[in-house]
Order: structure tokens, then sequence, then C-alpha cells
């Protein structure tokens, strides 16, 4: 017989530990359970910066074949055995249904669209603002994820002076690199009169400022030509292949 260990629920762990970690937006996933009678959660891999990863088993889910299958045998077993620590409890007021588990259920088919997508620290201007946008988010993405991955820390913090997650200081941060939008691109959207006025000039929300950043370095060309408050300016998928930095001419 195996008895799951119980963790303090006051203390932090994994994915809690992060600045804007909200209970209230993660489902309270419980090893063994039984999801729409088809999908068995069988351990915790690991968390992501806005999600936690759970190994589930369904053929049409399991994108890459396992070479040796014992390894998940392996892994159930494990589990079964010596469970790893959990907290219990629910979000508040019960709000929250049962979890819908998907693959590319966020793709969108079509030019352009509307609403929240992407992580909060990757989210491209026109998402901010609530405009249409359409696949060049994708090149933002590329653009804040190279950064990332080379200078080993993130293009954008996204957070004001009290570590809270702060869509102005995002923008605050994207107008030090960018320098100011035109003041046409200010006009597609009501939300973007809450940082800059019927000027164009920068006024920030509760105060903020425009922080001292910059990519003007030349080694940053590459970063910076997926930078642009213009979706259309951005460079398409093609383009990047053909950047010096990638074909190897820039060291």
């Amino acid at each position: 017989m195996s008895f799951t260990a119980k963790m303090d629920p006051g203390e932090p762990f994994e994915e809690e530990q992060l600045p804007w970690y909200n209970p209230d937006q993660f489902y309270p996933i419980r090893i063994g359970e039984i999801l729409d009678s088809s999908y068995k959660l069988l351990g915790k891999l690991g968390y992501c910066a806005y999600s936690t990863v759970w190994l589930y088993i369904n053929p049409w889910s399991i994108m890459l074949t396992v070479a040796d299958e014992t390894v998940l045998h392996d892994f159930e077993k494990a589990e079964v055995e010596k469970p790893s620590p959990t907290k219990l409890g629910l979000p508040r007021d019960f709000l929250w249904g049962l979890p819908v588990l998907c693959d590319f259920g966020e793709a969108r088919i079509g030019e352009s669209h509307r609403g929240l997508i992407q992580p909060n620290l990757y989210r491209a201007p026109e998402v901010l603002f609530e405009m249409e946008w359409s696949s060049s988010v994708d090149i933002w993405n590329v653009a804040a994820l190279t950064w990332d991955l080379f200078e080993n820390r993130h293009l954008f913090n996204a957070m004001d002076e009290n570590l809270q997650p702060s869509a102005t200081h995002h923008v605050a941060e994207m107008t030090a690199y960018l320098g100011l939008p035109s003041l046409e691109y200010i006009q597609k959207s009501e939300i973007t009169k809450k940082v800059f006025d019927e000027q164009g000039r920068w006024k920030g929300a509760g105060g903020t400022v425009v922080p001292h950043l910059s990519l003007e370095e030349s080694s940053l060309n590459f970063i910076r030509s997926m930078l642009e408050w213009l979706p259309e300016k951005r460079k398409k998928a093609s383009g990047l292949l053909e950047d010096p930095w990638m074909t190897g001419a820039i060291p």
C-alpha cells in the first residue's frame, strides 16, 4: 500500500514560486484521476511558466514514438509505489470545471483574428491592445524566445515594482526598445489611450516611465528585425532564414 505525501499548503512549490502565479488559473490535478473516461493522469513531469505538464496516454495525443516503452511503465509504477507530493484543494468558489485536453486546440485558421493569446512575456503589442492579429504574432514570439535562449534572461519582464504582472510596464519596455509607435497605429485601439496621449506621446498609466533599454547593437539586428509595432514590417519566416545571422555570415 502506498500513501501520497502531503505538503504544507502554505509553502510555495515549483510553479507556485513564479511571481505571476495565480492558483485560480490552475486546475487541481490528482494523480490517478481519469478525465472524460479516456485520459488517466499518471504523474507530473514538470512545469512551465503558465501551465503544468502532465503525462497522459492517448494514441491521438502522443506525437513522438518511444523506442523502449518500459520507461512509461516504470514511471507509472514509481508513481503508484511512491507518489509525488501533492496539495489538495479546489479553486475559490468552485468556478472551474474539468480541464480541456488539447494539442493544437489553440491553432487558428484564417488571415486575421482577435482575442487574447500567447504567454504574457511573449505577447505581441497588437494582442495587448486588443487589435486584430495574424501569424506575425509568431514572429514576435521568435524574437523574444531567441533572446531568452541566448541571453539566459527575458527580453521583457512585464512586471511592476511589486513584481506583479503589468501590461503597462510591458508596453513601456516595448517603447524603450522600439521607440514610440506612429499616431496612426495608436488610433487603431482605445486601449492605447491608457499609455499614449492624443499626440502619441508616452503618458503611462499610474506614472509608469519608459526604462533605458536598447537593441541597437549590430549583433542584435536579427532580433530587432522581428520586433516592430506594425506586424507587416516584421520579417517573414522566409526572410529570417536568409538573414546573415542564420546563414553564418555573422559569427
